[in-house]
């Protein structure tokens, strides 16, 4: 019997925060990581979307057919501590990552408080911040390769982390779990710095409605400097810009936010009209941070 749950025609809603009506043909939720990997090898040659909190991506189209295999890690949340080092599997959530090294009075982990994701997709992207970023913690990734179908494990040379980047993306490879580094830290500090970023993200981000976090990657001007995304809106009018029920968060004009039944069009819509009028004022070209699934 496979170690995995099979959902037909199923809704992918509670999926992703966006909360985008989107349906599927196939959607698979694995128990185990050997149930992922079986799930894995038997859809070979289907295209695989793997969803952790189903953060940080966008839909393209209402609809995938069976050519499009959904596999959920939301049951991959095995957290433990091997060898003096973090092993936490590919869907264990980010703030859960943080209050367990907490705990465990370990430290460099507190700006995991309050990203919402998980390790699998952390990793794909090196999310971060506060000048973090996972990436910096890890010490082996382990991940199926589907051209070969088997479990590799890699180091973090051969994964290549950059600003929210990493070459997870381009190989063929699924994550599957990661050994994580432990440093020695003080719970009650540790416990302070999460609280803090916690209250920061609340302040300033749109908590009130559906996003899927910020949505462009900070550009830069043509002396290489950093820019603010949500100040080149402001000079452009986008604070509250919205196309159906997609919107321009007024809060923070980084983040697209569904303030009712926003479709995957009304959000596209949004977008695209963001980077254009930046790049006609400015002549930027602004990069998604999400994923276009």
């Amino acid at each position: 019997m496979a170690d995995y749950f099979v959902m037909k025609n199923a809704s992918l809603k509670r999926y992703n925060t966006m909360r985008l009506d989107v349906t599927a043909e196939t959607v698979i939720i694995p128990h185990t990581v050997d149930g992922l990997v079986e799930a894995l090898r038997d859809h070979t040659g289907k295209r695989i979307v793997l969803v952790g909190n189903g953060s940080n991506m966008i839909f393209s189209q209402e609809h995938y057919d069976d050519n499009t295999v959904f596999i959920i890690t939301i049951l991959l949340n095995d957290l433990e501590i091997v060898d003096n080092e973090i092993v936490a599997e590919s869907g264990v959530r980010l703030n859960r990552l943080a209050w367990f090294a907490c705990e465990q009075s370990l430290g460099d982990m507190e700006f995991c408080e309050d990203i919402p994701g998980t390790v699998g997709g952390a990793l794909i992207m090196n999310a971060g911040q506060w000048q973090y970023a996972i990436g910096q913690f890890v010490n082996w990734i382990e991940v199926f390769n589907y051209e070969t179908q088997e479990v590799e494990r890699l180091v973090p040379d051969e994964a290549f982390f950059g600003y929210r980047y990493s070459r997870l993306n381009d190989l063929p490879v699924y994550v599957l779990r990661s050994g994580l580094k432990t440093i020695e830290g003080d719970y009650n500090q540790a416990l302070e710095k999460m609280l803090y970023y916690r209250h920061e993200r609340y302040v300033k981000q749109p908590r009130n409605y559906a996003n899927a976090g910020s949505v462009f990657k900070r550009p830069k001007d043509k002396d290489g400097e950093s820019l603010f995304v949500w100040k080149l809106f402001d000079g452009v009018d986008l604070r509250g810009f919205r196309v159906g029920d997609a919107m321009v968060s007024e809060k923070h004009p980084g983040f697209i936010v569904n303030v009712g039944h926003a479709s995957v069009d009304d959000v596209h819509a949004v977008i695209q009209e963001c980077k254009k009028r930046v790049k006609d004022e400015y002549d930027v070209d602004l990069e998604l941070e999400w994923r276009v699934i």
